[in-house]
């Protein structure tokens, strides 16, 4: 009797301890928010996150909290206040541990299309392989953020020119 009792508890436990791990980390919907990041802390005792408020427009109606779980798209985005960007995001049923059930993944510079200009410079520029040469292994020491978005350009210009 002992035994069936013991197994029944450690079947409901396993099943509890599933439930919890399935409810925390993996989100039933998930998105991208686009807006202008006004504020962002680390915070918590134990469990540090950090926090923030991204504006979607003008006024408190429209912002929008966010936690962000992963220390180093936390930091990344420290850098990025009081400027436009997109967060990718999952939304979670609780926040048990953090201030926001909106858990954002990553994120990137806002572009208005694929007609940016630094996309149109990275295009004129990709026609001077000599100039590339030079460019390249200063943004590879100086601006790694940069290098990043002209590599983002890359794709897309590559992706315009496959499409046409």
């Amino acid at each position: 009797m002992k035994k069936k009792i013991f197994t029944g508890l450690f079947i409901a436990l396993v099943i509890v301890v599933l439930a919890i791990v399935l409810v925390l980390n993996y989100g039933y919907s998930s998105g991208n928010r686009t807006g202008k990041l006004v504020k962002l802390s680390k915070v918590g005792y134990l469990l540090k996150t950090y926090e923030g408020t991204l504006d979607l427009g003008s006024g408190d109606e429209l912002t929008w909290q966010f936690s962000v779980h992963k220390d180093k798209v936390g930091d990344e985005l420290m850098q990025q206040t009081g400027k436009q960007i997109r967060l990718h995001y999952k939304e979670h049923l609780f926040n048990l541990f953090y201030k926001s059930k909106y858990n954002v993944e990553s994120w990137e510079h806002h572009r208005d299309g694929e007609t940016d200009f630094l996309c149109r410079f990275v295009e004129v520029i990709r026609s001077r392989p000599d100039v590339v040469a030079v460019l390249r292994p200063m943004l590879q020491e100086k601006d790694q953020e940069l290098l990043r978005e002209v590599k983002k350009c890359q794709a897309l210009i590559k992706k315009a020119n496959k499409q046409n």
